[in-house]
């Protein structure tokens, strides 16, 4: 990071460095999704960038394999819908976002490599969650069956890491409610809860009513 980054680094004196060092009481981690990384193959560019500083490549799939799964077929009947024929359009949900593939294990991954690296240090998970697009009706909206389906297999691989010893003090689903995202507006709905943009009501969704009832088990 030095070679690339450069002068862009702060500087730090020697009693700088000793003050800031294992300092911090908790660290926050925003996760998301996993990619495949691996070295670039062109030379470090000379073009200051987000991206360039990794000088890294990454992908989401590897032998023409995607990395995890971004649709999810909807096979379940649930009474918001008087019709099969309601359901159409549920059959190729999928995260809004094109970056954000469902990769639970990546979670297990992230939070052990924490772990490990920084001397299992009190870790907050704050932020995990994903998109649907803003567009769809109304009632598939709240029938958010995918991201149900998300949020079940990150727990389930955050639970493990926790099992093996990472100390996790604190989780944040995003969004509680539907957001005003940076890059897409109110085009994506990140939310547990819908908001209708027209009048502000809010309306919980599916997820919402599964994190209540996940929540309230004894032996969860």
């Amino acid at each position: 990071m030095q070679k690339i980054v450069r002068e862009r680094l702060p500087k730090f004196t020697k009693s700088e460095v000793e003050k800031v060092k294992n300092s911090f009481d908790i660290l926050c981690l925003n996760h998301y999704t996993s990619y495949y990384i691996y070295k670039p193959h062109q030379p470090p560019s000379n073009v200051n960038g987000y991206q360039q500083d990794w000088n890294a490549g990454f992908a989401y799939e590897r032998n023409g394999v995607p990395i995890g799964r971004r649709v999810i077929i909807v096979q379940l009947y649930h009474k918001l819908f008087q019709s099969i024929g309601q359901m159409s359009n549920l059959q190729e949900m999928q995260a809004h976002s094109e970056w954000l593939y469902e990769v639970p294990w990546g979670m297990y991954k992230a939070v052990t490599y924490v772990k490990k690296r920084y001397g299992s240090p009190n870790i907050i998970l704050s932020e995990n969650g994903m998109d649907d697009p803003g567009n769809l009706t109304f009632p598939e909206s709240l029938y958010d069956i995918n991201r149900v389906s998300f949020y079940r297999s990150y727990l389930k691989e955050l639970k493990r890491a926790m099992d093996d010893g990472a100390n996790v003090t604190g989780y944040f689903a995003w969004s509680i409610l539907d957001n005003f995202e940076w890059l897409l507006g109110y085009t994506s709905r990140f939310g547990l809860v819908y908001v209708d943009h027209n009048d502000l009501k809010r309306y919980p969704k599916l997820s919402a009513y599964w994190f209540k009832q996940m929540l309230e088990r004894k032996n969860s």
